[in-house]
């Protein structure tokens, strides 16, 4: 992935982040709009999200360019609240101390056991991987392994 790229959607502050969090809903409907269709808030919209993104973009790197880091962020946004809706005890969270994690400045998705999960990576993973369930997959997987109902 091109880190270079990556590292501009960085945020820098906690009041950043939450501008960022407060955007959620408009970011979200413009989304909608550019891909045609509404999508749900549950996993099966994964799959329509990642054939969006798989038809735009042939590599990560073609989603990380200036023009089209807002789509990858509305993508990540997505991703993440379905996240936040469909694992128990899940929360958005952003990491600005250490500076060695990986997610480092990166809204991130905590789960209940303090683990972590960044919807921006999956997005170029699953640009990546090209199978059109990669997103889906990986949820679920955390489905499976956080949901009290699971157990």
């Amino acid at each position: 992935m091109s880190q270079q790229g990556l590292d501009r959607m960085r945020l820098h502050s906690y009041s950043e982040f939450q501008h960022w969090l407060a955007q959620d809903i408009e970011i979200r409907e413009e989304l909608e709009a550019l891909i045609g269709q509404p999508l749900d808030l549950d996993t099966a919209s994964l799959d329509v999200l990642e054939a969006f993104i798989l038809i735009r973009y042939q590599t990560m790197d073609d989603a990380l360019t200036l023009s089209e880091r807002g789509i990858l962020d509305a993508v990540a946004r997505h991703i993440g609240l379905v996240m936040l809706l469909n694992i128990d005890e899940a929360s958005w969270a952003i990491e600005l101390e250490d500076e060695d994690n990986i997610y480092y400045r990166l809204p991130i998705i905590r789960f209940s056991d303090g683990a972590e999960e960044c919807p921006l990576t999956l997005a170029t993973a699953a640009l990546d991987r090209r199978t059109g369930s990669f997103i889906r997959m990986v949820v679920e997987g955390y489905e499976e392994d956080y949901n009290l109902s699971s157990v």
